[in-house]
């Protein structure tokens, strides 16, 4: 993700309720999985 689009996004997500720790859990989480690994 570039910088704008996580600002963007965190704004969204703030817009919405969410908490900075939630928010940092799922760019953390965005960043650095692979979208082909599955959780189980």
């Amino acid at each position: 993700m570039t910088g704008k689009a996580i600002v963007n996004l965190i704004r969204k997500l703030k817009e919405k309720g969410m908490g900075s720790d939630e928010i940092l859990a799922i760019i953390e989480y965005v960043e650095t999985h692979d979208p082909k690994e599955q959780e189980t």
